[in-house]
């Protein structure tokens, strides 16, 4: 029976502990019925940092599951580069288990087979894309959701039986996918490989609710990027997991619930100041992490 002393000494465990998993999350987690999916990182929350240094840090506060950015692995790389690649990973404990997000153009639509190509040499099963195309708008050349790619990608998914799950991007981009029932509508009646990608933070800054899609949309979820967020006038930023405007144990009960059973990967994007390098807010992620395996082992009670 989970109380609210012992979920809060849960999650202050696994606070402290910074990074050690006290809750047997992540991969074990899919042996509890309640609680099937996994834990992971989106390779951008990483950006600027190299792969060894991204690998390092992973094992540092264990997560063994990253969604791939091309950083990291160029769409180009060799098969000797690959299996390096896919070496280095096992080595500490890491599964690449996907790849993107990808912005996909459909003006370069023959490009797009070039990535499936890249997902079956890697061996993932899941692309995380944006199916794009320009069109004018108040005298601007502005993004929007292809249908026509998506039905392309479609046919793809079939030929070579991997998932495609199209990534939201909030308010930002009102034509493009800003929410998960704006996937949901593209994709309903396609290939039922082609799905979501549901950024929770996105889908909460554009007055959607996570809990809401999650239990609508989770027969097409291939693939989840969470964080937390506050409303900024200026900026919406990823917050530590314990300080943002969202119920982040709603989400997590909603997941157990509807039995997803894929991977959560921390999107926590952080901006630099211009002219500064890239870096990670490795206290926030850490912080971000342990406090997700709290609520997950709180789920499982």
């Amino acid at each position: 029976m989970i109380t609210r002393r012992n979920f809060f000494a849960t999650t202050s465990l696994a606070l402290a502990a910074g990074c050690q998993s006290v809750t047997k999350c992540g991969p074990c987690a899919a042996k509890c019925p309640k609680v099937k999916f996994k834990l992971g990182m989106a390779g951008y929350s990483c950006k600027g940092l190299s792969l060894d240094e991204t690998l390092a840090f992973l094992k540092r506060i264990d997560v063994n599951y990253l969604c791939i950015k091309s950083f990291h692995l160029p769409f180009e790389a060799s098969d000797a580069e690959i299996a390096t690649f896919k070496q280095k990973c096992a080595d500490n404990g890491v599964t690449g288990y996907g790849i993107g997000p990808i912005y996909m153009d459909y003006a370069q639509k023959d490009k797009v087979r070039t990535y499936f190509d890249f997902a079956k040499r890697v061996g993932v099963r899941t692309i995380v894309g944006v199916p794009l195309e320009y069109k004018m708008f108040n005298g601007k050349k502005t993004r929007f959701e292809s249908r026509a790619l998506c039905e392309y990608v479609s046919g793809l998914c079939k030929e070579y039986d991997i998932c495609y799950a199209i990534h939201n991007h909030g308010p930002d981009t009102p034509y493009l996918f800003p929410t998960g029932e704006k996937t949901w509508n593209m994709v309903k009646d396609l290939d039922p490989r082609m799905g979501l990608c549901l950024d929770i933070g996105h889908d909460f800054r554009a007055k959607a609710d996570p809990v809401d899609s999650i239990r609508k949309f989770h027969t097409r979820i291939f693939d989840m990027h969470i964080k937390n967020v506050k409303f900024d006038p200026v900026k919406n930023l990823a917050r530590p997991m314990p300080r943002g405007d969202m119920d982040m144990w709603s989400v997590v009960k909603a997941l157990a619930e509807v039995g997803y059973e894929g991977v959560c990967s921390l999107e926590y994007e952080s901006f630099p100041p211009k002219g500064s390098k890239p870096g990670i807010k490795a206290e926030e992620v850490a912080e971000s992490i342990g406090y997700f395996k709290g609520l997950m082992k709180a789920a499982e009670c």
